[in-house]
């Protein structure tokens, strides 16, 4: 199989697991519920606006060039601490690499780059966790903490488990 279309199945699942900025927008927040209905019941309940008594508005989705341009800065600040080894394996080179490797530095971090964080339409952070370290806010790409970074994980490995698979398959056109 193609890498991009397995890629591309991967990148849609993990898509719809991990509620990515692609996935249907929730209905926007409505009025407050009518005043006959008792606090906590009826369909309008979990709609109800704050304290305030205006409708709660909806945080707005980040830019896809605001979103690039952080990407974009994280991935040179990386390979900024990895030069001289962009072509060493990723196993080798950085903590916590349980899948690809064997893959080079260089194609890690554009795989990374590309299949996860554009075609996600994420940011480095929204898999990595964010540290804080004598007040500047620094990406611990070694954790193992987030939900997201797992999610990601048993997807990559469902997927070259698929690809492994479809090797196997004597009735397909092309590898």
């Amino acid at each position: 199989m193609h890498r991009s279309w397995t890629t591309s199945i991967a990148v849609i699942a993990v898509s719809a697991v991990l509620g990515c900025a692609h996935a249907k927008p929730e209905a926007p927040v409505t009025a407050a519920r009518p005043a006959a209905q008792p606090a906590g019941r009826g369909a309008g309940a979990a709609n109800a606006p704050g304290a305030g008594g205006a409708p709660q508005r909806r945080r707005e989705a980040p830019k896809p060039e605001t979103q690039d341009s952080i990407r974009r800065a994280n991935l040179a600040e990386v390979l900024r601490s990895v030069a001289g080894r962009e072509d060493e394996p990723a196993g080798k080179v950085f903590k916590s690499v349980q899948l690809n490797k064997d893959m080079p530095v260089k194609a890690f971090l554009t795989m990374m780059d590309e299949q996860y964080g554009r075609g996600l339409g994420n940011v480095c952070s929204n898999c990595h966790a964010n540290t804080n370290v004598a007040g500047v806010i620094k990406i611990d790409y070694a954790s193992d903490k987030p939900k997201d970074k797992t999610i990601a994980r048993k997807m990559e490995a469902m997927q070259q488990a698929i690809n492994k698979d479809l090797k196997h398959n004597k009735g397909l056109d092309e590898d």
